[in-house]
């Protein structure tokens, strides 16, 4: 059953099964990772405790939790996070793979941001394992030639509004947050913000995932997002299964590879989304600020069973940035000689590469296996 939290955050979101969000209980007896919560209304209104508090997290974890339900575009951003939980479950249930298809990746020199990807588990299997649909912010609010071409056809005028919520709430928080960095990086205001505004053509997307259940007697399952770092600045991720894992605090982590034992479970918190930084504020920050390796395995415990949906909100860098580190006094100095790419090359750049990790560990169809750079949760 439904604990009382997760009744309550429904109930902000709005009339909702809670049975649907919450089909099982997170099991009590795996290992979970103790991460920081942190309330966005502070976040937002300059708390200086708060903000260093997210300071350090920021350099030593770079996952957190953020309180949604106490400040209105968090709210906002919980209530529209539940509508595309429940809009996505019904779109990939009711439409037919070759119709989904039809709603294709960007081609050429660009990181995935729109488009329909999806992954059989086994030979044969006409069902989807896994399946991903990344609507672009240009689709609303960018400055693309294709900019206002609407969602694919499979999805609904109605579902437009909330799809345009969490693009505008998830920027408007992921700024609060650059904002707060910035100053803690002793780096001139709006100097991260600046680079990541709503309307500038940046790869900015709303992701909806859907990992499928497996029978409890399944034994060969398929892996979900092997371990992987983000190509974004930051992600706000909202789900209601477990699935997601980050190493522990004491973990030897060479590259990415991981000993089994030292992952920990990420336990979704209702009314909470999962924040953490990417690839990008690494970056900027020279390494001070942490970009954490991370993997989305199947459902721990009785939830293995039920279809795991996901919701991603992806904030990253404007096209036309340099991907270069700040200066400032805490900053530590850039020694390198390279010259600097920009974001839209970067971005294609480490999805090359793992392209290549993937045909390495022996992945043949590519065309439908989804890009874990780009932020599988």
């Amino acid at each position: 059953m439904p604990s009382s939290e997760q009744n309550e955050a429904l109930q902000q979101a709005g009339t909702f099964d809670a049975k649907v969000f919450y089909p099982a209980e997170f099991p009590p007896d795996v290992p979970t990772i103790a991460l920081a919560k942190f309330s966005l209304a502070l976040l937002l209104n300059n708390d200086k405790d708060e903000a260093q508090r997210l300071f350090n997290t920021c350099r030593t974890t770079g996952f957190f939790y953020l309180d949604m339900l106490d400040h209105p575009t968090g709210r906002r951003l919980w209530r529209s996070a539940c509508n595309l939980h429940q809009i996505g479950r019904e779109r990939f249930r009711d439409t037919p793979i070759e119709k989904k298809m039809e709603y294709k990746t960007r081609p050429g020199v660009r990181v995935f941001d729109r488009g329909y990807l999806m992954r059989s588990a086994y030979a044969g299997q006409q069902n989807a394992d896994l399946e991903i649909v990344n609507i672009p912010q240009s689709e609303f609010f960018g400055t693309k030639d294709d900019a206002g071409a609407g969602l694919p056809g499979w999805f609904s005028e109605e579902d437009q509004s909330d799809f345009k919520t969490a693009m505008e709430c998830g920027n408007s928080v992921a700024r609060g947050i650059l904002s707060v960095l910035e100053k803690k990086l002793d780096i001139p205001r709006d100097s991260l913000a600046s680079l990541h505004s709503l309307t500038d053509d940046s790869g900015d997307f709303v992701r909806i995932l859907r990992y499928g259940g497996v029978p409890p007697s399944t034994v060969d399952e398929p892996e979900g997002f092997p371990p992987h770092r983000d190509a974004m600045s930051i992600a706000i991720l909202f789900n209601w299964l477990g699935g997601l894992q980050i190493p522990s605090p004491e973990a030897e982590v060479n590259g990415y590879v991981v000993k089994d034992e030292d992952w920990r479970w990420v336990k979704p918190e209702a009314g909470y989304a999962i924040v953490n930084l990417g690839d990008a504020m690494a970056i900027f920050s020279n390494n001070l600020l942490k970009s954490q390796i991370h993997r989305v395995v199947k459902a721990p415990g009785d939830q293995r069973q039920h279809d795991r949906l996901s919701i991603i909100v992806a904030t990253r860098p404007k096209n036309t940035c340099l991907m270069m580190p700040f200066e400032s006094s805490i900053i530590p100095p850039n020694e390198s000689t390279e010259v600097p790419i920009t974001s839209l090359e970067w971005g294609y750049n480490v999805v090359s590469k793992i392209r290549q990790r993937a045909v390495a560990r022996g992945a043949t169809d590519l065309d439908n296996i989804v890009n874990p750079g780009n932020g599988g949760k």
